[in-house]
């Protein structure tokens, strides 16, 4: 892997040192959220009045599995990279956090689902911001 020369290899270590600090930090928090809060029994599917409110945590993580693949890896600047990258983990971890606070009996499926969301975002794909954009006919030339 080659990196780039000059000043800039060092605010693209930093760039990749951000993203692994806001991912860790989610899935942490997410975890820690759910050996707070879910540590009873889940609602039984008869006491929940409305199910669509249990389900509430699909729609954030939908949106966060568009971002993820279909969205983060067309992004060619790093400013534009980060954001994407907090909206996503934080929708993946909205799914989490609306399935122990709404999620009734599906709320530890919801809280698994958002901590594969979070898991998904895993930085190694940030790698390309190292490596140098090609240019000309053929790039790398």
């Amino acid at each position: 892997m080659s990196m780039i020369p000059g000043p800039d290899a060092q605010r693209v270590k930093m760039h990749l040192l951000i993203l692994w600090v806001i991912w860790s930090s989610n899935l942490i928090g997410l975890c820690a959220l759910y050996f707070l809060l879910g540590r009873g029994e889940p609602l039984p599917a008869s006491v929940s009045s409305q199910p669509l409110i249990n389900l509430a945590g699909f729609a954030p993580l939908f949106v966060s599995i568009v971002i993820r693949w279909l969205v983060l890896p067309r992004a060619t600047r790093a400013g534009a990279m980060l954001v994407m990258f907090v909206l996503g983990t934080a929708l993946a971890e909205a799914c989490g956090i609306l399935g122990l606070l709404l999620g009734g009996p599906y709320r530890d499926s919801l809280f698994v689902l958002g901590v594969l969301g979070v898991t998904s975002y895993v930085p190694l794909f940030a790698k390309r911001l190292l490596e140098p954009k090609g240019s000309g006919f053929i790039p790398n030339n």
